[in-house]
Parts: C-alpha cells; structure tokens; sequence
C-alpha cells in the first residue's frame, strides 16, 4: 500500500513537472487565435457590405521588443512556421513596427502591435481599423497624411473641442435635434477652417476617421446605444489627448459616420466617390458661407462649454512657453538633414506637433527606415513641410537618437550649420 501511494505520488510530480514544462515552452503570441477568429466572423457577418470589400485578409501581431510575429496565414515566401492554424516567425529589421498596414514579402498586410494584456473587443477594434487601411485603396479612399499642425495651437485646439463637445452632446442625448447639432458642428468647424484655411482636416477624415467608424460599426454589439457610449467614452478620453493633429479624426469621424447612418444611409458611396463628411452634412442641413465669433460664443453657450474652454485657454497658453522651449533646441543648435529617399517612417498620432517657423512641424518620437538605415528619436524631429527632409539636433558626433548607417552611407558636413547623411 505504502508502495502504491509513493508511486502515486512521484506520478503526480512527473505530471506537473511536464505540464510545467510543456506551458514554459508553448509561446505566448498563440494567444492570438481568438482575436484572428474573431476577426473573421466579424469580416464573414458583413460581408463587403460596408465598403463592397470584406476586411478579413493577411494580418499580424509584432512583438515590438523581439520583433517575433505571429500571423493568420503563411507569407508568400513560405518562410513562416505553421502551428495549428497560426504562423510564427519574425519581422524584418527595415519594417516599422506600428499599427499600421505595410507591404510584407511582396503582399499588403495589416499589422498590430502585440499585446498580451488586450481584450478580444479592443483587439478586434484595432485589427478592423487597420485593415480598413489595408483596402482603403481598393475601395476609393487613398490613405493621406494630416497637414493640420493648427490644432495643435491654442485657438485650434480649443474650437475642436467645441466640436467634440458637441459631438458628445449629440451621441448622449438623443432627445436633441440631430440636424440642428450637426449645423452647429459644421459652423464651429467653418469657423476654424477660416481661420486656418491652409489645413486638410476634410480630407484626413476620410482617411483615418473612416477607418475608426469602420472599427466601431462593425463590432458585434447588442444595440445601437451602446455603440454611440462607446464612441462618446472614446470622445471624453480624447479631449484629453497631447495633440490632435494625427488624432481628431479617430474622434470625429465614428460620430459623424454613426450620424449619417441614421439621415443619409448611402452616404459612403458618396465618401468613396471623393466627398468629405461636410460635403454630405451640407446636403441635409445647411452651412453657413461665413460665421461670426458672436455665433461662435452663443454656440459655445447653448453646450455650456463657456467655462470648460476658458479654463483649457488657460493652460494650453501656459503650455505655449514649453514649445517655445522646444523650437529654441532646434534654433540653438547644428542641424543632421535626412533626405527623404523613399523612406520609411512611423509615429504616435496621440503625440501633438509644434510649428518650427515656415519649414515645418516638430515631432517628439519618429522612427524612419530606409536605404540610408534606420533612426530612432524620442527628443523632437523636424519634418519639413514637403516631407523632402528630416532633422534632428546634431554635434559633430554626437545625437539624442539612435542612428545607424546602411553600408555605403555616411555622416558629411555642408556647412557650419548642417551635416547631412549622404551615399558614399
């Protein structure tokens, strides 16, 4: 009897160890099945339907510390290792990793960053919209960077915010009178417009505002209220975003899109066929030619916003001393231009941007790739206003980044203001 519990025992040891050891091993990124199955059936239940292309295709997760990838199909080099119905392997170093779409071995892939801490929901959020991205081309809608560096000012911001709040108003209280809100909207961002008429805020809407909405609209959820909570939550977090030039579309354009869902059903035909969402708004309610800071204020009003935005006044003028700051590194400083030879270049849209005189816009983190190599910067890069050039603050020697020349690549003098990486 003793022999046979002992034996019991040492089994029950060996068991756990193995189990232990087979749970050591396995890889943490085949957490990833869900969120791909999920994507699917979300893709399967509509069908093209929304675009008239369905959304499902290459995607995969990156660990952006290893670099190790873990995909829903096997590449076109067939350099992936198979398990189950997942393949692992690992991204190439002239990749950025982002959430983004990019071409990888020869195909469109949409790719996400890993996290092992996400739920299905955000998961399946974040793979909608950048497989959004993935096909926007396809369906009409070329992608387009942002060129609106004002809302990140004082007076930009703070008309956003007037907007949003609006918005917000309008997806909480359906008691409200949906066309007149949107008149309102639509004037308060006339007004900026005219202020800051050189922007594309339009545009850059039916880039990543319409792969936002897409995200929203297609989650698998009970009702119709919770998907305006939800992207009325999104709203009341994103008033606190650092900047809004890369970002105010992910807010404005799952409101305005969950909007003309109930007024203009069809209205994406129109977005595809080269409209913005003002361009469909103006043909159900009307928009002002031109619009007064009297109308501005009385709209302010009737969303009790008055305090709200005189307090933000208070502190974004007390902010525009640190940018200051910022553009007098730039302006004290030897300068490294990178020629933008085709490069490469991924960045945090949440991050606000600081005009740097007539050339261009300061960015705080970029990472580029390219024939040149690859640089990593987390303390102000210059883009200029053509996307011709980057810079960043230099000594002979000497950066606050991490930079490393391609073979064939070096670092040269122009002047005694300028270095320039050039092909030896």
């Amino acid at each position: 009897m003793k022999k046979s519990i002992c034996l019991l025992v040492f089994v029950l040891i060996l068991c756990a160890s193995i189990t232990s050891c087979l749970q050591s091993t396995s890889n943490p990124m085949e957490k990833a099945a869900p969120y791909f199955e999920n994507m699917k059936k979300v893709s399967d239940s509509d069908n093209g339907t929304l675009w008239g292309k369905t959304l499902y295709g290459p995607s995969m997760f990156v660990d952006v510390q290893t670099r190790n990838l873990v995909a829903n199909q096997q590449n076109k080099e067939n350099t992936l290792e198979r398990k189950g119905n997942l393949f692992f392997g690992q991204l190439p170093e002239d990749i950025i990793i982002a959430n983004t779409k990019f071409n990888y071995c020869g195909e469109d892939w949409t790719c996400v960053i890993w996290d092992s801490d996400r739920d299905l929901q955000f998961a399946t959020q974040i793979l909608i919209h950048e497989s959004w991205h993935r096909i926007q081309d396809e369906i009409g809608l070329p992608a387009c960077g942002s060129s609106n560096q004002y809302l990140d000012e004082t007076e930009g911001e703070l008309l956003l915010k007037l907007e949003l709040t609006i918005l917000n108003s309008l997806l909480q209280d359906d008691s409200k009178d949906l066309a007149e809100g949107l008149r309102d909207a639509m004037t308060v961002r006339k007004y900026r417009q005219t202020l800051f008429p050189n922007g594309n805020e339009n545009q850059f809407e039916c880039h990543e505002g319409m792969a936002e909405y897409t995200a929203f609209k297609l989650l698998p959820l009970d009702n119709e209220k919770i998907r305006k909570d939800l992207v009325a939550a999104a709203i009341t977090k994103g008033m606190d975003n650092n900047g809004f030039s890369n970002s105010f579309a992910y807010l404005t354009g799952p409101a305005y899109g969950l909007f003309l869902d109930e007024l203009v059903p069809n209205w994406r035909n129109s977005i595809c066929a080269g409209k913005t969402l003002p361009d469909v708004i103006s043909t159900i309610v009307p928009i002002p030619d031109t619009v007064d800071v009297e109308e501005i204020e009385a709209i302010t009003a009737r969303y009790n916003a008055t305090e709200y935005l005189s307090k933000e006044r208070t502190r974004l003028e007390a902010r525009d001393k640190e940018d200051a700051t910022l553009r007098a590194r730039f302006a004290d400083s030897k300068w490294l231009l990178i020629p933008n030879d085709s490069i490469e270049f991924g960045f945090n849209p949440g991050e606000r941007l600081v005009a740097y005189d007539t050339i261009g816009v300061i960015y705080t983190t970029m990472q580029l790739s390219g024939k040149f190599g690859t640089l990593e910067v987390h303390n102000g890069i210059l883009c200029t206003n053509n996307w011709s050039c980057f810079i960043i603050p230099y000594s002979e020697g000497h950066c606050d980044a991490k930079i490393s020349l391609a073979p064939g690549y070096a670092i040269e003098t122009v002047d005694e203001k300028c270095y320039s990486v050039v092909k030896k």
